[in-house]
């Protein structure tokens, strides 16, 4: 069976009941999974574009989490909570970083964002495309490293 990946223009051939996340994983697809899968961040968040029905039911953990991220949509899904049952699954790919670490921007003081920068638990915005990045702004989110590591460590 076959997947579409957008906006990457990426197709991959997968079994049927294939974990997503590990797929796209094992795939070298850039996304990531704070939780180790568990279902309980917003990290492997993807968007289905195409065929909907070809992806399982969501779990009641899914379901749970999806009500606490910012801006999850009804074809929301998280990746490691689904499993491909269809062929022409369309996934879109997040266009947004989710950072993991505080340390992850330091590098960027001073520069433009080019993309959005957004909290990997909640998803919630954190720093927006095009906004300059800054050490005040970066002020803000300190506890954001602890934050992640009690979610991995869970």
């Amino acid at each position: 069976m076959k997947i579409a990946l957008h906006p990457i223009n990426k197709t991959l051939d997968l079994d049927s009941g294939a974990n997503l996340l590990a797929t796209l994983l094992a795939n070298e697809v850039g996304i990531r999974s704070v939780c180790r899968g568990r279902g309980i961040c917003a990290t492997c968040q993807v968007t289905v574009k195409g065929a909907p029905n070809g992806l399982s039911p969501k779990t009641p953990q899914e379901l749970k989490t999806l009500s606490l991220i910012d801006g999850a949509g009804p074809n929301t899904r998280l990746a490691c909570q689904s499993r491909v049952l269809g062929d022409g699954v369309v996934i879109e790919l997040p266009s947004a970083v989710f950072v993991e670490a505080l340390d992850d921007l330091l590098a960027l003081v001073g520069e433009e964002a080019v993309t959005d920068y957004r909290h990997p638990i909640n998803g919630s915005l954190l720093i927006p495309k095009d906004k300059i990045i800054t050490r005040s702004l970066l002020q803000l989110f300190k506890n954001l490293t602890e934050e992640v590591n009690k979610v991995s460590q869970s």
